[in-house]
């Protein structure tokens, strides 16, 4: 006799995404853009909406960081041409998708994808002074790329050209740095817990289960080391019995005032679901 499926959270949430996705390829704001501009610009319209919609798509059925990435890339600009656009039933699928997209549970649920074996992956929470820069990155990259090809289809060549030289340089690195902020995760396996997190550490930590002493939740890092980067929020103070040396990044190193390896007894790391997580580690 066959088990239907159990129903948990994560199918929930991915099968609302995979929905307001579908919802926003049927109303497709960019085919109300294009229906208004001259041929050339209609038909860029139409590559880059449609190219985006099937990257996206395809990345929900798969999950995995790089499927993080880009859909975190994308929805905002889907918000920004339904906005755009005037269509209720696009902005009404663009900004579901946009929340769903930057939310603690379908983040864990792409990172987990691309996870080994026993591995059991939670996503750290955004540094405070990363969040700007990001964010602006995002934005240049974007308006870069799309805004010149705009330009150049409507023979504003003074324009569109410098924009998309600008855009086709920055997308040789911009796209990596993105991706560095999907690429943080709090692993547990059934040795210990690992700290994957290239933006705030030069190497990866791990702390085997009987180097652990304590797992406790505290609102700041107080005298623990921080390796959050920088967050706002309660995090997890981990007690080790005795010290470990842990290889900071350049940038966090300059942060904190210090060198870039220290020995603690005591760190603190934020994942996104911290009551979650805690509830995956069993000492």
């Amino acid at each position: 006799m066959a088990v239907a499926p159990r129903i948990t959270p994560s199918r929930v949430l991915l099968g609302i995404a995979v929905a307001a996705w579908i919802l926003l390829g049927f109303s497709s704001p960019w085919q109300f853009l294009a229906d208004d501009a001259t041929t050339a610009t209609s038909v860029a319209l139409l590559v880059w909406g449609w190219a985006l919609w099937l990257v996206t798509a395809i990345e929900l059925l798969v999950p995995s960081p790089l499927s993080l990435t880009a859909i975190r890339c994308v929805t905002p600009i889907a918000v920004v041409a339904s906005l755009i656009s005037v269509s209720p039933l696009a902005v009404f699928a663009s900004i579901v998708m946009l929340m769903i997209g930057f939310s603690p549970l379908f983040a864990d649920i792409m990172v987990q994808g691309g996870a080994y074996g026993e591995e059991r992956r939670f996503a750290l929470r955004t540094p405070v002074p990363q969040m700007l820069p990001t964010v602006i990155a995002w934005g240049v990259l974007s308006f870069t790329l799309i805004g010149g090809t705009l330009y150049i289809t409507s023979e504003k060549y003074v324009i569109g050209i410098p924009l998309a030289i600008i855009g086709v340089v920055l997308s040789t690195r911009v796209p990596k740095l993105l991706h560095r902020h999907s690429r943080r995760w709090l692993v547990i396996v059934p040795a210990g817990i690992v700290i994957h997190d290239h933006l705030v550490l030069a190497e990866t930590v791990m702390s085997p289960r009987s180097k652990i002493a304590s797992l406790t939740v505290v609102p700041e890092a107080g005298e623990s080391a921080d390796f959050t980067g920088g967050v706002a929020g309660p995090r997890m103070a981990v007690q080790l019995r005795e010290a470990d040396k842990i290889v900071l990044s350049r940038i966090t190193a300059k942060i904190l005032g210090t060198t870039e390896a220290l020995h603690v007894t005591t760190f603190s790391v934020a994942p996104r679901r911290l009551n979650a997580a805690l509830a995956e580690i069993k000492l």
